[in-house]
Parts: C-alpha cells; structure tokens; sequence
C-alpha cells in the first residue's frame, strides 16, 4: 500500500471528533517509540544465537557443533512462540534459553541462562535506535498533564528496556509500565489492557492507544472502549483497505492534532 495515497493526512471523523476528552495515552514501545527492526528479527536472531554461541565457547562450557545447537533452539523456539500463540501467556527468551542448555545435557544454575542472555542480546542493543520525535512528544505530553502508560509486548527481561528507555530519556515521562514478559500475558489478552485502566485511573473513553500493530494495539484496546490511533509502517500485517473511522498516522509528530493538542 502506499502512505501517500491511502492514508496521508487522515483525520478523525465526525464521530471521533465527538468522543470525550482525551486526558491519557498509552503506548507501544518497539517500532512506535523506539525502533528494534533496523535489521529484520528473523537475521536478528541469527546474529543474537550466534552471538550466545561465541560467549559460551569462549567461556570453555562444551557445547554441541552450532548447527546442532542452531535447530535445537529453533525447536524451542517454536514451541515457546506457539504456546504463547495459542494461549497469549507469554514467554520469557531467558526460560527457553535455560531449557536449550539443559537439552544439550548443560545442566547450570539458571544464572548461566541470564549471562548467556545478556550476550545474546547484544546485537538487539547495538542496532537499537530513538524516533527523532519520541521525546519530543512524550514531553509536551507530559507538560499538557496527559496521564502517559507503556504497554508492551516483549519476550525480554523487563529490566533491559527499562534500562532502554533511561538510556534514551524517555522513562521519566512514563506514569507505569507493563510488559507482557513481567505481566503474564501478551497483547491483545484483555487483561494487560484491564491492568492498564487500572494503573492509568481514567476510564477507557478518556484514552487512546497509539501503537503500529493492527490485533495488539487497535483491536484489543478498542474492544476496551479505547480509541486506537495506528502507527502505519510498510509491511505490516494490515487489513486491506484499513477500517474508514481508524486513525492512522505516519509518525508520532502527527499525534497531538488527534488527541485535541
């Protein structure tokens, strides 16, 4: 689809423009806030097993020949990504990496788990960038008094994207955060929007949900009684043409001329 035809400059219908006040926002984190696909996930996780791989070589742990260790990770992987799928429980990286080592008869505390981790992930941290327009608008937000929560959909440790956004200035302007690794359960369950109404203290016609994924941050908030205002990126997995009374924006610069900023 292209941005420019479809898509540029949709404003609220005559509807929306009736609805209460906006007084909070929620946010996505990854692709909305901060961008983790500058490389696709699928090479991503090749550079992130690879790099786990060398640290446990390095470190003299006796580990099978990669390709061996390569397929048995894709297999819990899998399984993992399934179960979460059906069920949206979600799954944590560090269990199924504990569960790969124990497969291949490594049978250390789960410390060793968590320092595998952490070199696993450095390829994710090295690529990792800020939306020129984040800060920006998570400020102005904050100055206006809008309520402002965080939730997000991640298999990581909640702690390394806390640390994330520290790092980029963004997590004093947060009044909570939620990610699903911690909570339980992943987007769209409704349960991690409940808890969200609950810490946010503001009833869902008062809130929009910005994120760029159509089931996790339109659907199930709006199945809520929040208004989703859509991130639109190239290659998503979209309904085509996109429902008529969405909000769409192309980046977080165009938000506040929705919410009545």
């Amino acid at each position: 689809m292209i941005w420019s035809r479809k898509y540029a400059g949709r404003r609220l219908s005559k509807e929306n423009n009736s609805m209460a006040e906006i007084k909070g926002v929620l946010f996505d984190l990854g692709s909305t806030l901060l961008e983790y696909e500058t490389i696709p996930w699928e090479e991503l996780n090749i550079r992130c097993f690879d790099a786990g791989y060398s640290f446990l070589v390095k470190d003299g742990i006796d580990v099978p020949p990669r390709d061996v260790f390569w397929e048995k990770h894709l297999e819990i992987r899998q399984n993992y990504r399934k179960y979460a799928a059906d069920t949206l429980r979600e799954w944590n990286v560090v269990d199924a990496l504990n569960e790969l080592l124990k497969s291949v008869g490594i049978n250390g505390e789960k410390s060793l788990a968590e320092i595998f981790f952490r070199a696993f992930y450095q390829p994710i941290s090295r690529q990792l960038s800020l939306f020129a327009d984040s800060q920006h608008i998570l400020r102005e937000l904050k100055q206006r008094g809008f309520k402002i929560g965080l939730v997000s959909n991640t298999i990581f440790p909640a702690d390394y994207h806390l640390d994330e956004l520290k790092k980029y200035g963004l997590l004093p302007y947060f009044d909570f955060t939620i990610f699903s690794s911690s909570f339980g359960f992943r987007k769209p369950h409704p349960s991690i929007y409940q808890h969200a109404l609950k810490l946010i203290d503001l009833p869902p016609e008062n809130l929009v949900f910005v994120g760029d994924r159509y089931q996790e941050d339109c659907l199930g908030p709006q199945k809520m009684g929040i208004r989703p205002i859509l991130k639109y990126r190239e290659g998503r997995d979209y309904p085509d043409p996109l429902p008529s009374d969405l909000t769409v924006i192309k980046s977080l610069s165009e938000l506040p001329a929705h919410i009545g900023v």
